[in-house]
């Protein structure tokens, strides 16, 4: 038998973005690497960013149930996972392309409108504003760099005496 229609997919799917926001708000503030390896409760946070303690509260138990962040007590703590890749001071930070991905999302939220009109809705932000630039170009390298050892583990360059990069983005 074929259980009838349930619509929870679909609202999973409509509310995702609250998790994609929570995200981008955390890397934007520099949650992460305020809270480095220290386990901090909320108020030291809120002071070492100058955030109003009570949102900032909701922000950092949201980013527990999201298993970004780790509780104890009242002190909060980074995961290994925000720990190595959204603690900027780690070399495998990932916070340049989230940030990128958040100058995107206002050009998301009008999708419906480059559909009708077949035209764009932004214009090429990321070539225009320099904090814009840097969040795509060190994104790009970021990911790049994750990237880069295993291409060169399978590329076979013996006799080669040159190398053409077309399109490595920063160059990385």
């Amino acid at each position: 038998m074929v259980p009838p229609p349930n619509p929870a997919r679909l609202m999973e799917l409509s509310g995702a973005y609250w998790q994609t926001s929570a995200l981008h708000a955390a890397v934007k503030l520099d949650l992460f690497t305020t809270i480095g390896s220290a386990l901090m409760p909320t108020s030291e946070i809120a002071a070492a960013i100058k955030a109003d303690e009570r949102a900032l509260g909701m922000l950092l138990n949201a980013l527990v149930a999201m298993g970004l962040l780790r509780k104890s007590g009242s002190a909060f703590g980074t995961t290994e996972e925000s720990a190595v890749f959204l603690d900027a001071h780690s070399p495998a930070y990932q916070g340049h392309i989230i940030l990128h991905h958040h100058q995107l999302m206002a050009s998301w939220a009008r999708l419906d409108e480059a559909v009708m009109t077949g035209r764009p809705v932004r214009t090429r932000a990321s070539l225009q504003d320099d904090t814009a630039r840097r969040h795509f170009l060190m994104g790009m390298f970021n990911i790049a760099m994750g990237l880069a050892p295993r291409v060169v583990a399978a590329l076979d360059l013996s006799g080669r005496h040159r190398l053409l990069d077309l399109g490595g983005g920063p160059g990385t």
